[in-house]
């Protein structure tokens, strides 16, 4: 049995109890997904380390003047910042956050190359024609960590936010609510097959319509109680939906806490849909467990995994701060005039390139701090010389109920503005200083935050369409997103794995 589980005795008993009272309550439907979606891609190394937004002159300029083709042709502090390759990188960025469609800014650099950097999102559609607000630069530093992508990957992401001025910059819609906290933690202790809340998004399945499917995690083959059908770690429920972004419990194709062999590793038949198509969500049994568990499921015919869970459900943390105020800059990265070379110059570097932009991550890291640092530094070379920052600190948990023993930094789980969109809110550093213009981001899976090494995993795959399966080994067998949630640092030493929790 599990060391997650509960015994059989009082899991029945609470799971007819919990039953009785989803009879009583209203479901929670999915809805429209919330937020703004945007390529995450802009790479570590050129985010922490460039002659813009390292640059303590090029700040000043910045946040004194216009985001304007004009400012970069007069003023000296911008004329020659955009030679360096990557600071041209973020500088497309940069403008994609701040300005809005439709919008532009030229540059032309000494060889005769001209650039246009085209605004997208509009986070800071004043900063085109006046210097930006305080406010503006929050969104736009929350907007350009957001993007940060260590691994140099393109992943799209979900930036969701509130800003008073604009009710609708990160809610297009106007609607008062548009996802259901499905996939949020649960407010107290709920647990079993009904809770709309806790649920993660596990991936997308192929069948052909008609056939009986199972998806089993760790549970023994249904037809001969024998075998084992997937993996799983610790004590978790399973809910399959048609619809790839998930559903709620009154729309299921189906659900299981157990399976038909008489343990509590979980394994479902279902019917087929017509779509040909299904997805599959997961859940501890008690929410209020530790984070840590998880399944990797498998189905006995048709294809699954086949495709990635259909929305952006997993938070994976926030950023805040202001990477344009150039007093919180601790090393710069200066061009030659002459040659446009670039050389580091050490202002009171200590791994962390702007002392006022931070990070957080969600309740579900096993190892959140690590994740971070994984996500948010890297190793650059500069003119010939080697160095390695992070572009933000990594100020522990946002929300309580991580393994994080650290803090939770945010005072809000999910903004006011829109109920169920999951927005983090008054989120603090660790001094305890709040930022108001916080970004959460989503992913469609955590795996999707993870190097492409640590997305595959040694195992067994089978063939389940007849019996007995034709196994192989393999170390290329993808992980699922539970998986990916349990960093190196745990997978490599188990002594860094969170223990069981004592029942």
């Amino acid at each position: 049995m599990s060391p997650f589980a509960l015994r059989p005795s009082s899991r029945s008993l609470r799971a007819a109890l919990l039953f009785l009272t989803a009879l009583l309550l209203p479901q929670a439907p999915a809805r429209a997904e919330p937020g703004i979606r945007i390529l995450n891609s802009l790479r570590a190394e050129e985010l922490a380390f460039n002659a813009l937004t390292s640059n303590r002159a090029a700040l000043d300029a910045l946040t004194e003047m216009p985001l304007h083709s004009e400012t970069f042709v007069f003023d000296g502090r911008l004329k020659h910042a955009l030679e360096h390759p990557p600071a041209r990188n973020v500088m497309a960025y940069l403008t994609e956050c701040a300005l809005p469609p439709g919008a532009a800014v030229e540059w032309t650099s000494r060889a005769g190359d001209t650039y246009t950097f085209k605004g997208e999102v509009g986070l800071c559609p004043e900063w085109e024609k006046d210097k930006p607000s305080q406010a503006c630069l929050g969104y736009v530093t929350a907007c350009l960590l957001a993007r940060n992508n260590a691994f140099g990957r393109r992943v799209m992401v979900s930036m969701r936010g509130e800003d008073p001025s604009e009710p609708r910059r990160f809610n297009p819609s106007g609607a008062r609510q548009e996802w259901s906290p499905m996939f949020l933690p649960c407010a107290s202790g709920e647990a079993g097959l009904h809770a709309e809340c806790g649920w993660l998004g596990e991936n997308v399945g192929t069948c052909n319509p008609g056939d009986k499917v199972t998806v089993a995690a760790g549970a023994p083959h249904p037809a001969t109680c024998t075998g084992q059908l997937g993996r799983i770690f610790g004590d978790r429920v399973l809910r399959v939906c048609e619809d790839p972004r998930g559903c709620a419990w009154e729309d299921r194709l189906a659900d299981t806490l157990g399976n038909p062999c008489g343990g509590i590793e979980p394994s479902v038949e279902f019917k087929c849909p017509a779509s040909g198509r299904y997805s599959v969500m997961s859940a501890p049994y008690s929410r209020a467990a530790i984070p840590g568990s998880w399944v990797a499921p498998v189905a006995t015919s048709g294809t699954y995994p086949a495709g990635p869970f259909g929305a952006y459900t997993f938070r994976e943390g926030a950023f805040y701060g202001n990477m344009f105020d150039s007093r919180g800059l601790t090393v710069e990265v200066v061009l030659n005039q002459d040659t446009l070379q670039p050389k580091l110059v050490n202002l009171r570097f200590k791994g962390v390139v702007h002392d006022n932009v931070h990070a957080c991550h969600g309740r579900d890291w096993v190892d959140g701090d690590s994740h971070l640092r994984s996500r948010i530094c890297a190793n650059a070379d500069i003119g010939g010389e080697r160095i390695a920052g992070c572009m933000a600190r990594a100020a522990g948990p946002c929300e309580p109920g991580s393994y994080n023993p650290r803090p939770a930094r945010c005072k809000v789980n999910d903004g006011t503005a829109v109920w169920g969109d999951g927005d983090f809110e008054g989120c603090m550093d660790e001094a305890g200083v709040q930022h108001p213009e916080p970004i959460t981001v989503y992913l469609r899976s955590p795996c999707e935050a993870t190097s492409p090494k640590e997305q595959t995993t040694c195992g067994v795959t089978c063939d389940y369409s007849e019996l007995p399966p034709k196994c192989s080994d393999t170390c290329k067998l993808k992980k699922s997103p539970g998986q990916c949630l349990q960093t190196d640092a745990c997978l490599n030493n188990p002594k860094y794995c969170p223990a069981p929790p004592q029942q």
